[in-house]
């Protein structure tokens, strides 16, 4: 029987939109599910295994690949039709051993449907395929996901000794989750949701506000950065109203122009005190005269977000009028600040052992080419054009990990942003400068 899944349409729809295929993520190209091509459905089956025998993961039908890079066409209402869980989950029992219970989510986005196939990573034993089809699935092999982004069969003892290790792992895991439970209820049967969850429901009342005061919300043209950082465990009344007001003031330096966390004590009407933390909002205009906002918000779960607009938005480039841009260096740096604010704001606050996320996200993207705009505006060597309208990258790393790394976890992030404008062989060097520049305060 198939579970409900952990994940809220907005992730899923993040999901959706990453752009790139990884151990956990698998595209498709439209096509329908039909028993009576067995081989179509066996294929499906063979990347389900190698998903649940790694970490879990998504396949996602209806994004297909060519030279050009992914391409979201969706699927038309007779191929969504043909998709159902327990469909797919009968077929996908006759191969696994112990089975396999995914759960299919059907997902509307820009007028498009897709197919999201959730796998679950195996409880506590690796699936083992036991059935073959011809030139697709062989009987008695352990498929998994490869440094490769592919589904292979194990063939070394070293993979298998690390599916090993993962399956003592997650008995473990399943046993001490049991135990809290009883000692928490008594009653092995209480769902809890999940940190992630909740930080979730945070980010999207985060979401919710920004478009509430937002000034600029009906300009298509514009685009955004939103960084949140948050710890790995949830509670909703971590941290006291001083506290966050103390995490502030060590986030809010000055690297260049504005602070990342825009703190003026002069005005302190700007920042408030919210239903369960802080938040400040800012709109006003750059040096140049360009559209500025920032928003943020610090809660008592420690969850962080901050918003702001991409400048420049727009410059003719070519021959072409008020082109949508994003000017490639601007991404590194805004990323790194958004790094440096995250280990001042929770120094203190967490040790350097626990664990933080950083999620960023580019919004407003959809056709926007990266260009250089330092020290004049100018394209880059090739079209590098971002296909897709948001663009999501994650990380999570020690407290202590984020201080030490600070400048290469920036460009790892960044390299990862400039994948998904189709930027295959990106200038590092020049982000890695502009972010060195930028902590030198030369920016």
């Amino acid at each position: 029987m198939a579970v409900e899944s952990e994940y809220p349409k907005r992730q899923l729809i993040d999901i959706l939109h990453r752009g790139h295929e990884s151990k956990d993520l698998d595209y498709k190209g439209p096509i329908q599910w039909d028993e009576g091509d067995k081989k179509a459905c066996c294929e499906i089956v063979k990347d389900v295994f190698g998903m649940a025998n790694t970490f879990g993961g998504f396949i996602v039908i209806g994004v297909s690949e060519g030279v050009q890079g992914f391409s979201w066409d969706g699927l038309s209402a007779d191929q969504l039709k043909t998709f159902e869980t327990s469909r797919l989950n009968r077929f996908l029992q006759a191969y696994a051993d112990p089975p396999i219970n995914t759960l299919l989510r059907k997902v509307d986005d820009d007028g498009k449907s897709y197919v999201i196939i959730e796998v679950p990573n195996f409880p506590d034993t690796p699936h083992i395929c036991q059935k073959d089809y011809p030139d697709v699935l062989k009987a008695a092999a352990l498929y998994v996901r490869t440094d490769n982004n592919e589904t292979a069969p194990i063939r070394s003892s070293a993979d298998f000794r690390i599916v090993l290790e993962r399956a003592v792992r997650n008995r473990g895991d399943t046993l001490l989750s049991a135990f809290r439970s009883i000692l928490k209820t008594g009653s092995t049967e209480t769902t809890i949701q999940s940190a992630e969850d909740q930080f979730e429901a945070q980010m999207a009342g985060a979401d919710a506000r920004f478009e509430e005061v937002n000034p600029l919300k009906g300009d298509l043209g514009i685009g955004y950065f939103r960084s949140s950082f948050s710890p790995e465990t949830f509670s909703a009344s971590r941290f006291g109203l001083e506290q966050l007001r103390d995490a502030a003031k060590r986030g809010a330096v000055i690297l260049r122009g504005w602070q990342f966390l825009y703190l003026n004590p002069s005005q302190s009407a700007q920042t408030y005190i919210v239903q369960d933390g802080l938040e400040t909002f800012l709109a006003t205009k750059d040096f140049v005269g360009q559209d500025l906002i920032i928003f943020w918000r610090l809660l008592q779960s420690g969850l962080f977000y901050q918003r702001t607009t991409m400048r420049p938005n727009s410059l003719q480039v070519g021959s072409e009028l008020n082109r949508s841009v994003l000017d490639f260096r601007e991404v590194a740096v805004y990323v790194a600040e958004a790094i440096n604010c995250l280990t001042r704001l929770y120094d203190g606050l967490l040790t350097d052992e626990d664990n933080v996320s950083f999620r960023l996200a580019l919004m407003g993207t959809q056709n926007r080419l990266l260009v250089s705009s330092w020290p004049m505006t100018m394209p880059l060597w090739d079209d590098y054009t971002c296909r897709m309208p948001t663009v999501v990258v994650g990380r999570m790393h020690t407290l202590l990990d984020w201080r030490v790394g600070m400048i290469e976890h920036s460009i790892d992030i960044s390299k990862e942003v400039y994948l998904k404008f189709n930027w295959l062989d990106p200038n590092v060097e020049s982000a890695r400068v502009a972010i060195e520049k930028m902590f030198a305060r030369r920016w």
